[in-house]
């Protein structure tokens, strides 16, 4: 026995660009326009998270493929007004790593143990999204590569 938990496996995606949409007064239309507007152009979204801060304007990031960013950012310009956000702010050259496993709901300690071994092997995390059997992250695509190994050493993977 190893003593790693076992999970389904470990997927890495390059060649993303985390677009953050902060200080929305809309926060009630922020994801509904944003993503719709996105989602009717083909633009697909990878890691999506949301929430308000403590002066209650909403907050929206994601990733998309560096190939769709300039279109990603002309619709969000277009919409920026409406949605009455204080900025829309962009960081290339960023990866995906995510960690899945069918029993994930049922193991509190997976996101710890995920994110204790990239704290240890110093990778930075930019943005984190989860969801009943997975737990994503970006990071910088130069630390990839180490957060997937650290991973590898810390889980059982197949």
């Amino acid at each position: 026995m190893t003593g790693k938990i076992a999970v389904g496996g470990i997927t890495r995606t390059d060649g993303l660009v985390l677009i953050r949409i902060l200080g929305a007064q809309d926060r009630q239309g922020l994801a509904g326009r944003a993503l719709s507007a996105l989602g009717q152009k083909g633009i697909n979204l990878n890691c999506v998270s949301s929430f308000h801060d403590r002066e209650g304007l909403g907050n929206l990031a994601f990733a998309v493929g560096a190939g769709d960013l300039d279109q990603t950012l002309g619709i969000l310009q277009s919409l920026q007004e409406r949605m009455l956000a204080r900025s829309i702010e962009v960081q290339r050259r960023c990866a995906a790593i995510s960690i899945y496993g069918p029993h994930f709901s049922e193991r509190p300690a997976i996101a710890g143990a995920v994110f204790q071994a990239t704290a240890d092997a110093g990778v930075e995390i930019h943005m984190i999204a989860t969801s009943l059997s997975t737990v994503s992250f970006l990071t910088d695509e130069e630390q990839a590569a180490l957060a997937v190994r650290r991973l590898q050493e810390h889980f059982l993977v197949p």
